[in-house]
């Protein structure tokens, strides 16, 4: 029997999972961080062998694998690199290698024409129309993700250290920062940024679900924070779908911001409707279940509807 494994890597964790050629569920395991620039080789070696070695013992046959994983694309013959990793930690010689926008981009849109959208930690988007692909945005922590988690979070830092010292008025922002962190001066603000013993990207990037609750009891600087990230994400998918030539684009959305942050969605939508007429649409399936249609791919031209639905129902179990 022949096996497809999908893996969704991610900049907080990565998920993967084991199915049979029919689309019923083996396994899945969930485990951390995978982003081989932001985590490090060591890190990224140890969490895919804590992830996929279970898996890998409950496959009976030839197992066929699509990984999708950060920063795929962003340095040099990074899918070998990847690839040539993977097969030395776990014995796995991955099919395929993909960023992890491109496994969203399959579980948003089931493989048609379309642009998706990423923001979570971090934020990328992906589109495909016929035989032409384009990537917008997904630069990284330091010089972009603009719209993602991470970025929401610095934002609300930066304006919390304006309220701190006096260059914004101080509004109930920097007080509820400094209660939910447990914070009590501004030595235990910056040492809780800076400290070189935690996990810098997730941590701040946590901080983007106190700016929602901030903005939803109406803050101003937590709303202006919500708008301009719904601006960056509608921009990079505008351009995405201008640069397909896209007519009326499908747009599907996964992450933490635009599927749980209706404040950035509904700022989102209205952009990019008014600006390229996109359908917009929640995917489907976790991004994890588009590497496994991705990896079926490489075997049925189609993928039988009877396996899509197997696939919906696994959906509900990961």
């Amino acid at each position: 029997m022949r096996y497809f494994l999908g893996v969704d890597g991610g900049g907080t964790k990565t998920q993967a999972v084991l199915v049979t050629e029919n689309g019923e569920l083996v396994s899945e395991r969930t485990g951390g961080p995978t982003n081989i620039l932001e985590n490090g080789e060591e890190v990224f070696k140890k969490n895919m062998e804590d992830i996929l070695k279970p898996l890998l013992m409950e496959a009976k046959g030839e197992v066929i694998s699509c990984l999708g994983m950060p920063a795929v694309g962003e340095f040099r013959d990074s899918e070998n690199v990847i690839a040539q990793i993977v097969e030395s930690t776990v014995g796995l010689k991955p099919t395929l290698v993909v960023n992890d926008v491109v496994v969203g981009w399959a579980s948003g849109t089931l493989g048609q024409d379309g642009v998706h959208i990423v923001s979570g930690t971090g934020s990328i988007v992906y589109g495909r129309h016929g035989k032409k692909e384009t990537r917008v945005s997904g630069w990284g922590s330091i010089m972009g993700d603009e719209g993602s988690a991470y970025y929401i979070g610095v934002e609300t830092l930066r304006v919390v250290s304006k309220q701190l010292d006096g260059r914004l008025e101080k509004t109930m922002l920097c007080d509820f920062i400094f209660e939910k962190l447990n914070l009590r001066d501004h030595y235990d603000f910056i040492q809780w940024i800076y400290d070189p013993h935690s996990d810098r990207r997730s941590k701040i990037a946590s901080v983007a679900v106190l700016t929602y609750e901030m903005a939803k009891r109406g803050d101003k600087f937590a709303l202006e924070i919500l708008e301009k990230a719904s601006e960056e994400l509608a921009c990079a998918v505008i351009t995405a779908a201008k640069k397909l030539e896209l007519t009326n684009p499908l747009v599907s959305c996964s992450g933490s911001v635009l599927v749980k942050n209706e404040i950035v969605r509904e700022k989102f939508e209205e952009i990019v409707k008014k600006s390229v007429n996109a359908k917009v649409v929640t995917a489907k399936l976790k991004p994890v279940l588009g590497g496994v249609i991705l990896a079926m791919k490489r075997v049925f031209n189609d993928i039988p509807e009877v396996i899509v639905k197997r696939l919906e129902e696994v959906n509900e179990l990961i």
